[in-house]
């Protein structure tokens, strides 16, 4: 049985690990889409999606913004969120063209419906199981009808603390079952999913799932 995470320890993990690394992330990560073809190719056929003007969401966007700079860079009206304070300080003070706010993901301060589209790369991997009903939930909430959702996870079967130079951070992979589960809860179908290998070596090496969904059912129960 999985252990049960208590969320606001996971939290804080969070907090305390971005906090400490936001500047290496930013020296290491700033350019690293360019060098992935596949994950801008990814990001390339989400965009055809969406309309020019278009509000988009990049959840967890980091010191980087990585997803965020694309997305301007397209055309797009961005926000990007970020639990850790110096990651979002670092963002404002290198970007423009995009609003920047530290937010938690799990307390989305949107009003309902207001993005046709919301980017999640590598950012729901830091959520306990018992968070994930509200998670997308809000997710199809701040969603317009037929808004669209990207979301990258790493693949697998862990869930629990990964220690990296000494600061347990909260982590957990996903199967496609569980994110197919979770989508079909909450009111979306299922545009595209794919599974890659860990093909770049400058990349952790693990397993990585993408997926696009679309908002087609208003989700109106209670969280």
């Amino acid at each position: 049985m999985t252990n049960r995470i208590e969320t606001e320890k996971a939290k804080k993990s969070c907090i305390d690990y971005y906090d400490n690394v936001y500047q290496d992330y930013y020296d290491t990560y700033l350019d690293e889409l360019d060098k992935k073809p596949y994950d801008k190719d990814f990001l390339t056929r989400f965009l055809d999606l969406i309309k020019k003007n278009d509000r988009i969401l990049d959840i967890g966007c980091c010191s980087t913004a990585q997803q965020a700079r694309f997305f301007r860079d397209n055309g797009l009206i961005v926000t990007g969120i970020d639990l850790s304070g110096k990651c979002i300080e670092t963002a404002k003070k290198n970007f423009t063209g995009i609003s920047f706010l530290q937010m938690d993901m799990l307390d989305l301060n949107f009003d309902n419906e207001t993005f046709h589209a919301i980017s999640a790369f590598y950012s729901i991997i830091h959520i306990p199981n018992e968070n994930l009903d509200g998670l997308f939930f809000d997710f199809n909430r701040i969603l317009k009808m037929y808004g669209k959702i990207a979301i990258t996870v790493h693949a697998g079967d862990f869930y629990g603390y990964f220690d990296e130079n000494g600061i347990p951070v909260f982590y957990r992979t996903y199967t496609q079952i569980q994110l197919k589960e979770l989508l079909d809860k909450h009111g979306f179908r299922m545009i595209e999913i794919e599974q890659r290998q860990p093909v770049y070596d400058f990349e952790f090496q693990s397993e990585r799932i993408y997926l696009i969904a679309e908002k087609t059912k208003m989700r109106m129960a209670d969280k």
